[in-house]
């Protein structure tokens, strides 16, 4: 397993990170056997990075991960979890969430404490509900031990934020494709500027990057016979500064697959550098919705799956197969999830990390099936 030393502090962590979002579900419920084999190939491997959050699958993340986690010492792996303020209403209820986090992951400290999807408007929560005060103490009093952020606007906003306070680690959206969004490639700079060590979220961008056109995908091919997923890796793995990559893995032929190129990891020469730049110029001639399927907007108060909706437009975008499109499209109509369900009401609009206008992309959802229909 390769892994990353950081700079000024007796840390190292694995580059690949388990990301606990994607959990599968059954019944409303995690799929704990499936999940906890999981960890436990994980762990057995050499990642010793779990990142989680209160809100993740329904709040059920934490609590599992403290359960898998709880026969391993507690110094042989790290946890990361988030602080998510979207909802919170009240000064008095910051004081009871880390207590609550602890006793949910079932330790005594957390040793990377984020506060979750950092924009615009959560900057100013930070400094209504002085929230930075209350984590400041969380960790003299050793509940905590990193405090970061994780990030989702632009680079105005990412400007404002790692000013804010001395940050000892930060996660950001970084990936081949995502150079120029959010705080992009000049962002990614003042943390590498500035010695902020750099958790990386959605290296495959939501899934997007380990299978797309073939006609452009044929161009790792002509070089040696790596994995699409493979090439995404290594190119956020090239990044100095980067010291753990999280991956959402919910299958194990995903974990097995990731922990062989983690096992063997290289990074990218000059002339793969620019294949990869390549690819990513001709991909992004391709992609209608700048989608990753965060799941941040939802749930949409109309019902409509917005990211399966966005899927199906980028799916047929990528590999023109008409009836894929439909087949998925049909089945968001019989679970009355299809855009045609949208009332535009607006409120996904603040919710987007993409800043997507997704009402308006939604109509090109209808009109894309329309079309293929009168085919």
């Amino acid at each position: 397993m390769e892994y990353r030393k950081w700079e000024k502090k007796d840390i190292t962590t694995s580059l690949l990170g388990f990301g606990c979002m994607r959990f599968t579900m059954k019944d409303g419920k995690i799929e704990e056997e499936k999940a906890q084999a999981l960890i436990d190939e994980a762990y057995a491997k050499g990642i010793n990075y779990f990142d989680t959050a209160i809100v993740y699958l329904d709040g059920q993340s934490e609590p599992f991960l403290g359960k898998a986690l709880h026969q391993y010492k507690r110094d042989t792996f790290y946890i990361a979890s988030k602080y998510s303020l979207w909802n919170l209403e009240n000064e008095e209820e910051i004081s009871k969430a880390i207590d609550k986090q602890l006793a949910n992951l079932q330790t005594e400290y957390i040793d990377f404490y984020l506060l979750h999807a950092m924009n615009k408007e959560r900057i100013e929560k930070i400094k209504k509900f002085h929230i930075l005060d209350y984590v400041k103490n969380w960790k003299k009093e050793g509940k905590i031990r990193n405090i970061g952020f994780s990030f989702h606007d632009d680079f105005s906003a990412f400007s404002e934020l790692i000013d804010l306070y001395n940050w000892d680690f930060c996660q950001i959206q970084f990936n081949y494709m995502d150079k120029d969004i959010q705080q992009g490639m000049e962002g990614y700079q003042i943390l590498v500027d500035r010695e902020i060590p750099i958790i990386v979220m959605e290296p495959l961008k939501g899934g997007s990057l380990v299978n797309f056109n073939p006609n452009v995908a044929k161009k790792f091919k002509a070089y040696n016979q790596d994995s699409n997923t493979k090439w995404a890796f290594r190119w956020v793995g090239s990044m100095p500064g980067v010291k753990v990559i999280l991956s959402g893995m919910n299958e194990m032929c995903q974990l097995k697959e990731n922990i062989e190129i983690f096992n063997s990891f290289k990074t990218l020469s000059p002339e793969e550098k620019k294949i990869v730049d390549d690819v990513a110029k001709e991909l992004k001639e391709l992609v209608a919705v700048g989608c990753t399927q965060c799941q941040y907007c939802m749930p949409c108060p109309a019902g409509v799956n917005i990211p399966g909706n966005f899927k199906v437009i980028n799916n047929h975008m990528m590999y023109k197969n008409n009836q894929d499109a439909l087949w998925y499209y049909e089945y968001l109509e019989k679970k009355d999830a299809d855009s045609t369900i949208c009332i535009k009401c607006g409120e996904c609009l603040s919710k987007c990390p993409q800043h997507i206008d997704i009402p308006t992309e939604l109509e090109s959802v209808t009109a894309l099936i329309k079309e293929i229909r009168q085919q």
